[in-house]
């Protein structure tokens, strides 16, 4: 059943200094009441929840009409949150974290029970502040309905989750049309899962030349 709009989803503008801190307050504690929050990274637009309230889970994906074989990504604001959820970080993770985080590259690290998590490190202050902020986990997708194109500003949001989702933090338009790349890595040997801004030649490059050739503008 898909999920109908019942409220007004509120628009809230973090390009404004002067109430940006108020809105990232209002959004984080949002995020902890098991709301459902829109916000901008260096890429696309993303939906944040929080990863433990099933609730929310729930209703993230009924908005998003999105099939429940697809996992999300939990999004962290700092590097060393990592080692909170992966129980080792293997020598190609940690080249690729090196090399590419903050930034647009996700990637699916194995865990001990044969499960896998997938962590992204964004590069954009407004996605790390609202996490930092909620202090909570954050499960995040990209700002669409399944099968349509990514939403890259706020008014994009608002028409494909109107009443559907709680907030959006209105950062302006994104820095890219392309979602980031998502790598999954097992036994040092790294698959590429979606293919986005950042391309297999530059991760190739980075693993055996330990070269940094690509550059997010």
């Amino acid at each position: 059943m898909h999920c109908e709009p019942s409220k007004i989803t509120q628009v809230l503008n973090v390009q404004n200094q002067d109430r940006y801190r108020l809105h990232i307050e209002t959004a984080a504690r949002s995020l902890r009441n098991g709301e459902i929050v829109a916000f901008p990274t260096e890429t696309v637009y993303g939906l944040g929840i929080h990863k433990d309230n099933a609730g929310a889970v729930e209703r993230l994906y009924e908005a998003k009409r999105r099939p429940e074989e697809k996992k999300l990504t939990l999004m962290i604001s700092d590097i060393g949150e990592v080692q909170q959820y992966v129980d080792a970080i293997s020598d190609t993770a940690r080249k690729l974290m090196d090399f590419f985080w903050p930034g647009p590259l996700a990637i699916i690290f194995p865990l001990k029970d044969e499960t896998d998590i997938c962590i992204r490190f964004p590069d954009n202050t407004i996605a790390r502040d609202l996490i930092r902020t909620a202090n909570i986990p954050i499960a995040t997708t990209s700002a669409n309905i399944s099968g349509h194109p990514p939403a890259t500003d706020a008014a994009q949001v608002a028409v494909y989750f109107e009443g559907k989702i709680d907030i959006i933090l209105d950062g302006g338009p994104a820095r890219s049309h392309v979602p980031s790349t998502i790598v999954k890595i097992k036994n040092e040997i790294f698959e590429i899962v979606r293919l986005g801004i950042i391309p297999e030649a530059a991760i190739q490059n980075c693993l055996k030349n330990r070269q940094k050739i690509w550059k997010f503008f």
